[in-house]
C-alpha cells in the first residue's frame, strides 16, 4: 500500500537507477550541471583553435617585423566616404618619438589611384588596377620654422619617400601640399602635442609662431617589368587610398594541415602588404592572436600528456604497493614520502636546471612533461594504494582469489575498474596544475623558449609596468590561461558530481 501511495516523482529515481546504465545516469547528471556544460563548450573551442591553429591564424607566427613592434590591434572599418563596403582595415605607419623613443602608429595605406598635373602642366593618371603598375610611392617634403619670443628661428627640413601614406594626410594629398601658420596659443598647444616635433620646438624656449609647409612633391612609379618613373607633382586632382578587405577563407602563408596536407587557406585575412593584427603585435612585431593559438598547443596539451604519465605511474606503483603489501609497500611508500617532502616549485626548477639550456624545443617540451609528471605521481600513488588496500579485502576479490584466478586478472577485472571513478575525476582536476606548472616554468625562463610559443612564455613580455600601461594587449595570453584553468576546474567539479553515486538517481 505504501508503494501505491508514492507519487511519480518519488518512483522515478529508483526506476531510472534500476533500468538505466551507469554511464547514462552519469551523462544525465552531468547535463544538469550548467556551469560544467559551459566549461565543456569553452574547452572544446580552445582545443579546436589549438588543433587548427594554422587555419585560424592570418599571420605566420614565426615571422618577425621590426617595423610593427607593439603595433596596436587593427581598427576594423566598414564605410568609405559614407558608403558601406564591408569590413576592411588600413595598414599602419610607425614613427618614434625622438625624445622618449616610444613607437607610435597611425593608419596608413598605399595610393590606389591618383590623377593630377606635373610641374610642366602635363596630366598624369596612375592606378594599381593597371596590370603594368606594381607600386606607387610618394615623396613628401616638409619645412618647419619655429619663431621664438626674441625673434630667433629654428628651421627643419625633411624629405622622405613613403610607400605607406598616413590617412591623416588626406587633406595634404588633396591639395598637393599645405602651408599653415600656427600663432595662437591654442594652435601652438595642439601642434606641440605631436611628439615628433615637440622636442625641436622646445629648443628655442617660448614660441610665438610655427610655420609649416609640407606636401607631396613627387610620385615614384614602379612597373611590373622592373622599370621606374618619377613624376614631379604640380597639383593633384583626385586620389584614393587602397583598402584591405577582411576576407573569409583567405589565401595567405603556407602550412601543412595536420603536418601532412600542404595548403595556404586561412579562415580570415587581408592581402599583402597589410597585416591584420586582431590582438595587436608583440615586441618582435608578431601577431599576438596567432602566437596565442600556437602557444595553446603546448599549454593545453601538456596537461593531458602529464596526467597520462602521472596516472600510469600512480596506478602501477600504488596498485603494486597496496595489493602486495609487505616490504614492497614499505619501500615504495617511503620513496613517495621523500619526494612529497620536497617543495614542488624548487624541485621543478632544480630538475629543469640540470638539463642543458640549448635543448631543441621539442625535447624541452618532452622534458617539461616528464618533470611535471615526476612531481605529480607520488600523491596519486598514495591514494591508489589506499583504495587498493580497501578493495582487495572485499568479498568478490576474496572469492576470485579463492577460485584460483591469477593475480593479473584480479587486478585488471576487479581492482582497477573500481578505481576508475576516482582516476577520471582526479585527472580532470589535475590538468590545470600541469598547465600552470608549464606556464610558471616558461615565465621564469626554464621552459619553452623563443621562437616557440606558450602562454607562460608570452607573459614574460608583460612584466614591466610601463609596457602594460602602453601595450595592455600583451596580457591577453594570461586571460586565455585564466579561462582555461577556470573551465577545467568547473568541468572537473561537474564530472565529480556526475560520478557521485548519491546523485545518480536525482
Amino acid at each position: 500500500m505504501a508503494q501505491e501511495n508514492q507519487t511519480p516523482q518519488q518512483v522515478e529515481p529508483s526506476f531510472e537507477v534500476e533500468y538505466m546504465s551507469r554511464w547514462k545516469l552519469i551523462v544525465r547528471a552531468f547535463k544538469k550541471h550548467k556551469t560544467g556544460r559551459i566549461a565543456l563548450v569553452i574547452l572544446v573551442i580552445f582545443y579546436a583553435l589549438s588543433i587548427f591553429a594554422d587555419f585560424f591564424s592570418p599571420v605566420n607566427p614565426y615571422v618577425q617585423n621590426t617595423d610593427r613592434t607593439y603595433a596596436p590591434p587593427s581598427e576594423v572599418l566598414w564605410r568609405v566616404d559614407g558608403k558601406f563596403v564591408g569590413p576592411y582595415i588600413y595598414d599602419v605607419a610607425s614613427y618614434r618619438d625622438p625624445v622618449t623613443y616610444q613607437r607610435y602608429y597611425e593608419p596608413a595605406s598605399v595610393i590606389q589611384e591618383i590623377t593630377g598635373e606635373d610641374t610642366d602642366g602635363n596630366a598624369f593618371s596612375f592606378s594599381l588596377d593597371d596590370p603594368k603598375i606594381q607600386n606607387i610611392f610618394t615623396r613628401f617634403e616638409s619645412e618647419i620654422i619655429a619663431v621664438g619670443t626674441e625673434g630667433e628661428r629654428t628651421l627643419t627640413k625633411s624629405s622622405k619617400e613613403m610607400k605607406l601614406v598616413p590617412i591623416s594626410k588626406k587633406e595634404i594629398l588633396r591639395q598637393g601640399g599645405i602651408d599653415t601658420v600656427y600663432n595662437s596659443p591654442e594652435d601652438l598647444e595642439v601642434y606641440l602635442n605631436n611628439p615628433i616635433y615637440s622636442y625641436k620646438m622646445n629648443r628655442i624656449g617660448q614660441l610665438t609662431e610655427i610655420h609649416v609647409d609640407e606636401g607631396i612633391r613627387a610620385l615614384n612609379i614602379e612597373f611590373t617589368d622592373g622599370s621606374k618613373k618619377t613624376v614631379e607633382v604640380g597639383s593633384i586632382d583626385d586620389f584614393s587610398f587602397k583598402i584591405f578587405k577582411i576576407k573569409l577563407f583567405n589565401r595567405g602563408w603556407e602550412y601543412k594541415l595536420f603536418g601532412l596536407i600542404p595548403t595556404n587557406l586561412h579562415l580570415f585575412g587581408v592581402d599583402s602588404p597589410a597585416q591584420y593584427y586582431l590582438f595587436g603585435a608583440d615586441a618582435y612585431g608578431r601577431d599576438v592572436w596567432t602566437r596565442i593559438l600556437f602557444g595553446s598547443r603546448i599549454s593545453l596539451s601538456v596537461g593531458f600528456a602529464g596526467i597520462l604519465i602521472t596516472f600510469t605511474l600512480g596506478l602501477l606503483l600504488g596498485g603494486v604497493a597496496g595489493y602486495y603489501g609487505g616490504w614492497t609497500d614499505e619501500t615504495l611508500m617511503r620513496i613517495t614520502e621523500i619526494l612529497m617532502s620536497i617543495p614542488g616549485l624548487y624541485l621543478l626548477i632544480s630538475l629543469r636546471a640540470i638539463l642543458p639550456q640549448d635543448l631543441p624545443s621539442h625535447i624541452t617540451y618532452l622534458m617539461i612533461i616528464v618533470i611535471l609528471s615526476f612531481i605529480g605521481w607520488p600523491g596519486m600513488s598514495r591514494v591508489i594504494r589506499g583504495m587498493v588496500l580497501s578493495i582487495k579485502q572485499t568479498e568478490y576479490v576474496e572469492a576470485a582469489r579463492a577460485m584460483g584466478y591469477p593475480t593479473r586478472r584480479i587486478i585488471w577485472r576487479h581492482i582497477i575498474p573500481n578505481t576508475s571513478t576516482y582516476v577520471i575525476v582526479s585527472a580532470t582536476l589535475a590538468i590545470p596544475g600541469y598547465i600552470l606548472g608549464e606556464a610558471g616554468l616558461s615565465f621564469l625562463g626554464f621552459g619553452i623558449r623563443e621562437p616557440q610559443s606558450s602562454w607562460g612564455l608570452m607573459l614574460t613580455q608583460a612584466q614591466k609596468l610601463s609596457v602594460l600601461e602602453q601595450y595592455p594587449w600583451l596580457l591577453l595570453p594570461g586571460v586565455f590561461l585564466f579561462f582555461a584553468i577556470l573551465a577545467f576546474n568547473l568541468f572537473g567539479d561537474a564530472v565529480r558530481d556526475a560520478f557521485d553515486p548519491k546523485g545518480l538517481g536525482n
